[in-house]
């Protein structure tokens, strides 16, 4: 936008920044939300006027399938995203072209296009020099600077850009136990422990300490983060009033002397709040804590470094003792310029957060450079570098965060917080100055921070400043001085010019307020602290710490997956004792490094950590600051970029950490009142994910898609389909799962997956953090091996610290689901952005893997050997359930070994392997991941492009003899054959596929899916109660289950032939005896089965029900059949034909739907409504009201008579493709979805209706006979008009020319047919009984429609969906007419006295208003009301017969049953059919309430009324 010549809204007479001075805050505040509400309102109008689709919530997936909206149970983000943060999206997320020091280049935006409002911003070239005043950078460190940057730019050249694992496994090395230890003893504790993301330290983190059984008392202010973590922990969590030490106290009581006894007590506060400038009353909380024996735990994300005379935060500065603080964490994104988080406690405290955080277990460990940076600045904070630089920075910090603060409220801001405080919050209330601040201050050369709903609430925005220690006075001074002259022009300075004192909103009246409260709560709980102590148990040493458990434990107990306990007080050290620390002398060079997820082998590339290295030297390595609020850096935008064009989607959003994509979008995306269906393998990121968004989940089994289809079949049953209710509302389905399982090696069926997603209208979220950049002919992830479209996944999420070498995640898709993330999605709104030196890291990975596919292939050959050898008995005792084309190949033991101890046999092979430079680890799997979705434990292996062939051959040399002197020798022996050439015969122990995730007392999952024929189930139940099989599945079940042979639906796709115990015979007929089982199941293919069962292995019968016709037919129907598909091939070229052909002459005339602009796009909205059932349904009864005669109701039934026929001819010629398919498959054409199919019904009615009307008026004569004949043309010529207007609006809407020009045909010739008989059908309409020749003709026609209405089927047998719909449209239009015809008979009219209208067009607009409004709102309260009855009624009876008839019936109808599959198939046994006669008796009353409502009591009414209502002719 043209900033320079940027006038603010504010200024404006409506929108007055004055308006508080009347009204009060909280008043004008609301009243200026009004008015943007209304402005983006009218702004998003204007825009779909001119077929402008908005593009931060398109959904173009979920429009071309049909699916549900993304804002359904989002409604009020959504709202805010459309309507109102467009108006200041050019505020947030702006680019810096610099390093984030004190002065930085911000890029400037332009809309993409000029046409309409809200357009999509693009980043130009040119960039203005503005002081930054919204950075994290404290103390100067982040961006360039000599004591930092030439070290952390030699550590990239150095040491490989990332460890490429978990600190919990062999990505734990001397750079980060040196950042830990010299971090504890800074911060003054006993050990620490790092996490790559500050905000993963919060949030995975407090699930490791805290459980099932513990409280989290919070501040009602923390961040996001410990908001996450707390609902992550299952703990019971409680807030407490912001700094409030007595509402905190009231609650210890509560928690101490209540009913309820918690395991522990943890309180976490921040030590500054960034939001308010505040620092935590942290001496009197401590106090508390102590009292009542509650752990405390400190963030310290604002405050480590920036406050305290030597950084060390709120405890110094404060005076508290960091021994009276359990938990101490921090950021080091912020003062430390760095990227990361820290942790620190006492010993066995951090060894239990080692085991247990996902940040340890399930992430990247912080990379080296980023270790570096730490270290560097650390050691200038503290002085360890020998030189007084620290301390002058902090004293530079407290100076400026004084000089400005001061400064601020001298100018009669309101200002938040406390010094020395460097966050300084000012109000700014109304919500139209939270873009115009900034967009000043951007025209003053000012980098600021707005912030509004829903970060803080919707009548407290502000403006947050940051100062620096690199800022200079100077610069501050300016800073002031331009500050004051915007406060002035937006009239902000509140303490100079304060609002209505009597009028509430001033948030220093607020707070005054919660002070006086905070007072009297003090008092109530020191009153009470003797009573609330003395109702505990008994104290030890004046405190109550004796009655809770250590911190280090959780709520229940959890046993450790390396071994039991070595220690009754607190868990063992997870990483001594899984041997990562016992490094080969030469640090992190292992010979062969199986355990590194390094695919590609990039990590140590020299010409990534060139690129690195110059991103380094030119953005410095921290980005200080979210994305939102100057953390996006051309790194950023280029590597989100480089993804989108690599998977051929429309957008990506990069995310700062691994572990925390997932995690963020799946609840960004879903909500409580989804489900979600998931594959029991998915690891801890999509656990958590699910656990956050508090979706209903089901589970299948892993990896079997036949499973997923019984889940998604069940769903089917509970929406609706089966229950007692008609109106229960449809829930939006997710598909959740990992491309490539991380803990097996399988491989998610995707083909399968997404034929059932599509069949069940579910949104699918894949996570590729193994399989991207790894699978694939060019790495492009499952969806290329599989041969799938990528946008056919509504969801792409990966980790990139795979095979994108670097740190962090992305999330691709529609341009919808990406914008809404960038709001919404918790680890991308509230946590710095990646470093952007590891941005290109992974840009380059993935540029590198297009130029050099060989990289890939490199890798899968790795994996392939890998997976070989653990197959072919190479590695005795050990196997794999990996399949084929894992790029991962879990290496567990073998079946037979399960008497060992397990896992402290795979400890020491791995450690024995380490020791002589084979670098594999025992896969870490988080404790706090349940045991159903718990992998097999076993050995962690990737293939990678760095292994040769000799690396793989030593490597499995050196594993093979560690075994042999591990394992005993009946463990060896497991899984190998027994003989040679038995490979693919015989199996030796139990198939590895049974290791795999199931419940317990379940079968072991079967491969495959529904993707073909092959695939489906052996049998279903069909709606008449018969039982269809399919033979390629019952075959393939009997091979299954044969011990010579195993067959899978997955062979076809080369998958889950998981180890060399597990024989496969092709599908294709290579056994032998394949052709006689075969033809043995022949006989009973289609047979219904006597009282609902059937036995598969029964001998053949001489005559079967196979050998019965399977159809029926006569002469005529087989001719009419004929002729009914020579008219429909044709119907279908037609439409073909001018399908291509007719848009290329509206584009030509300027007349294209899409593509025209402004009145164009009104005239195809306009006269699409015009020719809709909605304008007909208002219309027509007016015009009934009005003239109420008989020929007015003749074109309401003709109207009725045009539509139904138009219903039944598509219906007749529908085809697959003519609508949508509806979500819930078994209520058909119950589901709302629209018909595209020959002819166009408005198209019918656009010609008979116009034309009747003008019949009537001017009679059967010829035009030169009729006494005007001028006006009688242009009449006849606005008709004409009308007919092309409604026809252009019905191709703007989808149908094919061809459709609209049968529609008018079909018109004209029933108009054709009634011209000669409208007398006739007056004579009905006016009769005094229904009895007579044209009520009788006009119930015959309605019968024979409906009881010969044709329906075409699929290849299944099936009634198209599109004809169901048609058929349903029909028969309800055809019974309206039947008794809206009714109504009229019965209609006694005012008389024949005739009553004048009005005469000037005033009184016709009063007269046609005052009846369009009684009579609509008499007609819908009717249909509504009496609906709502028969609703009742029906849900009534529907439960009576679902309680009392259905159970009854279906055990007498099935008596002598047995088995639990039979009484599962007894529960949904005839319900389907009554529920949708249910649904049926419902419509017909509201058919039958409107029509009579309109033709006989709303006129009834208007007899009553005064005599200008009515005009009898």
């Amino acid at each position: 936008m043209d900033y320079d010549a940027y006038v603010p809204d504010s200024s404006r007479w409506a929108k007055s920044g004055l308006a508080y001075r009347v009204l009060g805050h909280d008043a004008a505040t609301y009243y200026q939300y009004a008015i943007y509400v209304a402005e983006g309102l009218g702004k998003n109008s204007f825009n779909a006027l001119r077929g402008i689709k908005d593009w931060r919530t398109d959904d173009q997936n979920g429009e071309q399938n049909d699916l549900p909206a993304l804002s359904k149970g989002k409604l009020k983000d959504f709202f805010y995203i459309r309507n109102l943060y467009g108006n200041i999206e050019d505020v947030f997320n702006r680019p810096v072209y610099s390093s984030p020091e004190d002065w930085i280049d911000v890029a400037i935006r332009e809309p993409e296009s000029e046409r309409g409002y809200f357009s999509k911003l693009v980043t130009t070239p040119q960039s203005r020099r503005c002081l930054n005043l919204g950075s994290y950078n404290y103390l100067g460190f982040g961006g360039l600077n000599t004591h930092c940057t030439p070290l952390v730019a030699k550590s990239v050249m150095d040491y490989p850009v990332t460890s490429a694992g978990s600190a919990a496994e062999l990505g734990y090395n001397p750079l980060i136990k040196e950042v830990e230890e010299t971090t504890a003893k800074y911060v003054g504790k006993e050990a620490a422990v790092v996490v790559g993301m500050g905000f993963a330290t919060n949030s995975t983190v407090i699930p490791a300490i805290c459980g099932k059984g513990d409280l989290i008392i919070s501040d009602a202010l923390n961040h996001n983060s410990i908001v996450e973590g707390a609902r992550l922990s299952g703990a019971k969590v409680r807030a407490f009033k912001h700094n409030c030490v007595g509402d905190l106290e009231l609650i210890l009581q509560d928690a101490v002397a209540g009913k309820q006894r918690y395991n522990k007590i943890l309180v976490i506060i921040e030590g500054i709040y960034s939001m308010e400038g505040e620092l935590c009353c942290l001496p009197e909380i401590v106090e508390v804590c102590k009292l009542y024996g509650a752990y405390v735990w400190l963030d310290e994300a604002h405050s480590i470094g920036a406050v305290g005379p030597t950084g060390r935060g709120v405890c110094e500065e404060l005076g508290v003792d960091p021994k009276d603080v359990d938990i101490m964490m921090g950021t080091f994104t912020k003062s430390f310029g760095a990227a990361g988080g820290y942790v620190a406690s006492d010993y066995e405290t951090v060894a239990r957060i080692r085991q247990y955080a996902a940040g340890c277990t399930d992430a990247c460990s912080m990379p080296p450079a980023v270790c570096t940076q730490i270290l560097s600045s650390l050691r200038v904070i503290s002085g360890e570098d020998g030189t007084d630089i620290g301390a002058k920075k902090l004293r530079q910090l407290r100076e400026n965060s004084k000089f400005f603060r001061e400064g601020l409220e001298a100018l009669g801001l309101e200002v938040l917080g406390h010094h020395p405080s460097p966050v300084m919050p000012v109000m700014l209330y109304q919500p139209y100055k939270i873009g115009d601040f900034s967009r000043l201050a951007f025209n003053r050369k000012l980098a600021v921070v707005v912030v509004g709903a829903p970060a803080t609430p919707v009548n407290y925005p502000r403006i947050r400043f940051c100062v620096s220690a690199a800022h200079s006075r100077e610069d501050l001074a300016d800073a002031l001085a331009a500050i004051s002259d915007i406060a002035d022009e937006l009239s902000i300075k509140f303490k100079v010019a304060p609002p209505n004192a009597w009028f509430p909103g001033s948030i220093h009246d607020k707070e005054e307020k919660e002070k006086q409260l905070s007072i009297k709560r003090v008092a109530k709980a020191r009153a009470a602290r003797s009573a609330a102590l003395d109702s505990g148990s008994k104290l030890a040493s004046g405190t109550n710490r004796a009655r809770f458990a250590p911190l280090h434990s959780v709520g229940e107990p959890l046993g450790d997956d390396i071994g039991p306990p070595r220690s009754s007080t607190g868990p063992i050290d997870a990483y001594k004792l899984s041997g990562v620390t016992e490094k080969h002398p030469k640090w992190n060079q292992y010979k062969v490094m199986l355990s590194s997820s390094d695919v590609l082998g990039l990590t140590d590339d020299p010409v990534m950590k060139e690129a690195c290295a110059a991103t380094v030297e030119k953005l410095g390595l921290g980005s200080c600051s979210p994305r939102g609020f100057y953390g996006t850096f051309p790194p950023h935008m280029d590597l989100e970029r480089t993804i989108a064009d690599f998977l051929g989607v429309q957008e990506a959003v990069m995310y700062s950490y691994g572990a925390c994509t997932v995690s963020s979008v799946i609840p960004a995306l879903g909500h409580r009142s989804d489900v979600a269906v998931v594959d029991r393998g998915v690891g801890y990121g999509v656990l958590a994910g699910l656990r956050l968004s508090k979706m209903d989940v089901r589970w299948y089994n892993h990896c079997d898609a036949a499973d997923c289809a019984r889940v998604f079949a069940q769903l089917e049953t509970e929406d609706g389909v089966h229950s007692a209710r008609l109106a229960r509302p449809g829930r939006r389905r997710w598909l959740i799962t990992e491309g490539c399982f991380q803990g097996t090696g399988r491989l998610a069926p995707l083909p399968d997956l997404v034929a059932l997603k599509d069949k069940h209208h579910a949104r699918m979220i894949m996570d590729e953090s193994v399989s991207f950049g790894a699978m694939g002919a060019s790495g492009r992830g499952l969806t290329e091996h599989f041969g799938v479209n990528p946008k056919c996944i509504d969801v792409i999420s990966a980790s990139l610290e795979n095979a994108g070498a670097s740190v962090g995640g992305f999330c691709a898709g529609d341009t919808g689901v990406v914008a809404y993330q960038r709001l919404m999605g918790a680890g991308y709104v509230f946590s710095a952005s990646l470093p952007p030196y590891l941005a290109t890291a992974a840009a380059h990975a993935i540029r590198r893997v297009s130029a050099e596919p060989r990289l890939v292939e490199r890798a899968q050959a790795s994996a392939a050997a890998l997976r070989d050898a653990a197959v072919s008995g190479r590695i005795p005792g050990f196997t794999t359930d990996a399949d084929p084309g894992s790029p991962i190949v879990p290496l567990r033991l073998a079946v037979g070994a399960s008497v060992v101890d397990e896992n402290a046999s795979l400890a020491d092979v791995a450690a024995r392997a380490r020791r002589r430079g084979i670098g594999v680890c025992v896969a870490r799997v988080n404790p706090l991941v349940p045991p159903d979705n718990r992998p097999p434990r076993a050995l962690r292996c990737f293939g990678s492009a760095a292994h040769s062939r000799e690396d793989l051959a030593a490597a499995f040399q050196v594993l093979a003899e560690e075994s042999a002197k591990v394992l005993p020798s009946h463990a060896l022996s497991a899984g190998v054959d027994a003989s040679p050439g038995a490979k693919n015969k015989a199996r030796l122990g139990a198939d590895p596929g049974s290791m795999v995730m199931n419940p317990p007392g379940q079968v072991p999952p079967k491969s495959g899916g529904y993707g073909s024929p092959k695939n489906a189930p052996g049998a279903k139940i069909n709606l008449d109660g018969t039982i269809s099989l399919n033979k390629d599945s019952v075959r393939r079940d009997i091979f299954a289950k044969g011990d010579e042979a195993k067959a899978s639906a997955g062979k076809r796709n080369g998958l889950h032939n998981r180890s060399a115990s597990w024989s496969v015979n092709s599908m294709d007929g290579n056994s032998d005896n394949a052709p006689e089982m075969f033809e043995a199941l022949s006989p009973v293919k289609e047979s219904p089965m006597a009282n609902g069962s059937a036995s598969i292995g029964a001998p053949r019968r001489l005559f079967s029900d196979h050998d019965s016709p399977q159809s029926l037919s006569v002469p005529l129907l087989v001719v009419l059949l004929y002729w009914h598909n020579i008219f429909r091939r044709y119907i279908l070229n037609q439409i073909d034909i001018t399908t291509h052909m007719v848009p290329r002459w509206l584009a030509r005339i300027g007349l294209h739907p899409t593509e025209s602009r402004g009145p164009v796009r009104f005239f195809y909205c306009a006269a699409g409504y015009i020719g809709s059932r909605n304008f007909h349904s208002m219309a027509l009864p007016l015009l009934v009201w009005t003239y109420d005669c008989g020929f007015t109701r003749l074109v309401m039934v003709f109207y009725c008579m045009t539509s139904g026929v138009g219903c039944l001819l598509k219906g007749a010629l529908a085809t697959n493709t003519s609508s949508s398919r509806p979500a819930n498959s078994s209520l058909g054409s119950l589901m709302p979805h629209r018909v595209h199919a020959w002819p166009s019904v408005a198209g019918c009615n656009a010609t008979a209706l116009p034309f009747l009307i003008l019949r009537w008026r001017h009679g059967d004569v010829w035009l030169w006979d009729m006494e005007e004949p001028k006006a009688v043309a242009r009449e006849y010529a606005a008709a004409f008009a009308y007919m092309f207007a409604i026809s252009l609006a019905r191709m703007g809407n989808g149908d094919s020319p061809a459709n609209v020009q049968g529609g008018v045909v079909v018109g004209a010739i029933m108009l054709r047919v009634l011209l000669p008989h409208i007398d006739w059908c007056i004579g009905g309409l006016e009769a005094s009984t229904v009895f007579t020749a044209q009520g009788f003709a006009l119930v015959g026609m309605v019968l024979a429609a409906i009881l010969l209405f044709p329906m075409p089927l699929n290849a299944r047998g099936e009634i198209l969906y599109a004809s169901s719909t048609c058929y349903r449209r029909m028969w309800r239009t055809f019974f309206y007419m039947l008794f809206f015809a009714a109504g009229s008979v019965w209609r006694e009219g005012p008389g024949t006295r005739a009553i004048e209208l009005p005469t000037t067009p005033a009184g016709w607009a009063g007269v046609l208003a005052a009846k369009f409004f009684v009579g609509h709102v008499i007609s819908q309260f009717s249909v509504w009301a009496i609906s709502y009855v028969a609703q009742l009624f029906v849900e009534c009876w529907l439960r009576a017969y679902v309680k009392y008839f259905k159970p009854w019936s279906v055990g007498e109808h099935r008596r002598g049953k047995k088995g639990g599959e039979e009484e599962g198939e007894s529960k949904t046994y005839g319900t389907t059919h009554m529920r949708l006669v249910a649904i049926t008796v419902v419509e017909l009353a509201q058919d039958i309430t409107g029509a009579l409502v309109t033709a006989h009591g709303v006129p009834r009414l208007f007899d009553t009324l005064r005599p200008y209502t009515s005009l009898r002719i």
